[in-house]
């Protein structure tokens, strides 16, 4: 018995090392031969990425990605190659393929993973993009049937360009196409202003195509999206729609960098969720249970999103992760909100029905900004000013500053405010 355990032992402890010895340890070796460090492009250009990887190991795959040296997020999709060699010289053309980049410090991240073991290069560029200016403000008013578009090219005096025959329900501007897109109350259609051109155009306008009505519009910097019960959320410029299913409705998204998160009600008006979807394709990833009536969704970074709701007893805001659905809630109360604007320095302007407040995420803290109840809000992040409509009042701050720097009166009612830029 004796010999039969020493026999168990020795079994156990050839084993224990046979598994050390199986088990990959060497990282592989990445070396980036091309672009030279910090040369300098222009947004739109290629950029000839020449990369060698070799491991001990067959490597399975490389990532190529550019990310924003300032904010550490990757600003264009990332390029996956399959591998299945030991030794991989990568060639590839990396296309800049976005015009609104901003002039600064960029890096190609190049990440090589062996089955086991990751590890990754950089290689810094400078990037320089257009420029962008300020180029006007569109002010929407109606008196309850129909709604006035009026423009100022940064004189401060606003001029009607147009008057359509719907009431306001949305609005914004598109920076990609230069238009203004504009949504009617309970109503099936969407209708744009041109702002090159000066003039209205219906030649995209959508309407036959859904039989319900449109609820919300949103952009990020390439796209216009929208909610309408048929068929959930849909992206304009590119090829994105993600459909619900035909017992629940979309009320509320929000656009994030990595995913976007639509709340998802029961068309009952029961149940409500937080749902994850792929930024490109609209597929759902993941959800997370929610109880309260979202009004909008503002990430503050790459994985966390800012829940902004009405309950019975008021606004209040909460935290919502997107990789683990986990929903922190009570971060802050306040009065019932109407709507919310994220400033360039992170924080959050928000209207309630009896004042205008700021949220500052990093470090909890929300305060009164302004006593003015149930406003419009916009804000130019070009020059850090908000611009706040209360009835017929539109009045321009300093951000954090407590006396406007400008106001007018507006014949009717305010019910949108956007402002116009350009890239050139």
């Amino acid at each position: 018995m004796k010999k039969a355990f020493i026999l168990a032992i020795s079994f156990f402890l050839i084993s224990m090392f046979s598994c050390k010895e199986d088990q990959d340890t060497q990282v592989p070796t990445v070396v980036i031969l091309e672009p030279v460090e910090n040369t300098e492009y222009e947004v739109l250009d290629q950029v000839f990425i020449r990369v060698n990887v070799s491991d001990n190991e067959v490597i399975e795959s490389v990532q190529v990605s550019l990310v924003s040296d300032d904010s550490k997020n990757k600003v264009l999709p990332s390029v996956d190659f399959s591998v299945g060699q030991k030794e991989y010289l990568l060639e590839y053309t990396f296309d800049i393929a976005d015009s609104l980049l901003s002039t600064g410090r960029y890096y190609f991240q190049v990440e090589a993973f062996d089955g086991e073991n990751r590890t990754s290069a950089f290689r810094y560029i400078n990037i320089r993009g257009m420029n962008r200016e300020r180029t006007g403000v569109f002010v929407a008013c109606s008196d309850g049937s129909t709604t006035d578009l009026y423009f100022d090219q940064n004189q401060f005096t606003f001029l009607r360009i147009h008057q359509f025959g719907k009431q306001y329900q949305g609005a914004v501007f598109n920076r990609f196409n230069q238009e203004f897109w504009f949504l009617p109350k309970n109503n099936n259609e969407i209708e744009m202003f041109d702002a090159v051109r000066g003039a209205v155009t219906f030649t995209r306008v959508f309407n036959s195509n859904f039989p319900n009505s449109f609820n919300t519009i949103k952009k990020d910097e390439r796209d216009v999206r929208f909610t309408v019960a048929d068929i959930g959320v849909k992206g304009f410029n590119q090829n994105y729609t993600y459909l619900t299913p035909a017992t629940t409705v979309v009320e509320s998204f929000g656009v994030g960098d990595l995913a976007n998160v639509v709340e998802e009600v029961d068309r009952n008006g029961g149940n409500r969720a937080l749902l994850v979807l792929n930024k490109n394709t609209g597929a759902r990833l993941r959800a997370g249970n929610i109880f309260s009536d979202v009004v909008d969704i503002q990430f503050i970074d790459e994985e966390n999103a800012l829940i902004f709701c009405n309950t019975a007893q008021g606004g209040k805001g909460m935290l919502f992760n997107i990789n683990t659905t986990a929903l922190q809630s009570n971060l802050f109360s306040c009065d019932s909100i109407r709507e919310v604007v994220k400033t360039s320095v992170g924080d959050f302007v928000i209207s309630t029905k009896s004042e205008v407040q700021t949220y500052r995420p990093s470090n909890g803290s929300l305060t009164n900004y302004l006593t003015i109840g149930n406003a419009v809000l916009a804000y130019d992040d070009l020059n850090n000013q908000v611009y706040v409509g209360f009835g017929n009042q539109l009045r321009v701050y300093d951000y954090r500053q407590i006396s406007a720097v400008q106001s007018t009166s507006m014949p009717d009612n305010i019910v949108g405010i956007n402002v116009k830029f350009n890239q050139f």
